[in-house]
């Protein structure tokens, strides 16, 4: 049986989306977000219940090579300087650098949030959250719900008051 280029064409297209559309991408509102204990750059361990109990936290998947993270980091800061305590950032590096490298960035852009550093254990986390790109933003509430997925800052006075 011969195939044109055309057809294959066509076969390659209808399989890239029937699987495309079969993926779960990301994580919806309202899921339970997915617990995990990550090591900090200053080597103390923080686990997602454990920063829930201080209030929102949001999740910053990010990569030092990614230009749209870079972008955010100014949200970020006036976000932990309005909200304070109420809101707990927590910026989990999924590019695949190493510490010496993220140290050098976290230095670089005075970043003073949380900056979370286990480099393999990063990337299971990331995996556990469907995270195809960066920077992926995930707002999680006190109670562990997920409140926000996406690619851009929420607009957190919706939850935070």
């Amino acid at each position: 049986m011969k195939f044109s280029l055309n057809r294959i064409l066509l076969i390659i297209f209808f399989v890239f989306n029937v699987t495309s559309l079969s993926a779960k991408q990301g994580y919806h509102v309202g899921d339970t977000a997915p617990g995990f204990t990550l090591t900090s750059l200053d080597n103390k361990s923080y686990s997602l219940k454990q920063l829930r109990q201080q209030g929102h936290v949001l999740l910053v998947f990010w990569a030092a090579d990614c230009v749209y993270c870079y972008a955010h980091i100014k949200l970020f800061k006036k976000a932990q300087q309005q909200y304070g305590k109420k809101l707990i950032i927590a910026a989990i590096n999924i590019g695949g650098e190493y510490r010496p490298e993220i140290e050098e960035y976290v230095k670089d852009n005075d970043i003073h949030y949380l900056v979370l550093v286990d480099r393999l254990k990063n990337l299971d986390v990331g995996e556990m959250y469907h995270v195809i790109g960066t920077p992926t933003i995930v707002l999680v509430s006190p109670q562990g719900k997920v409140l926000y997925y996406g690619h851009r800052m929420p607009k957190l006075e919706k939850w935070l008051r």
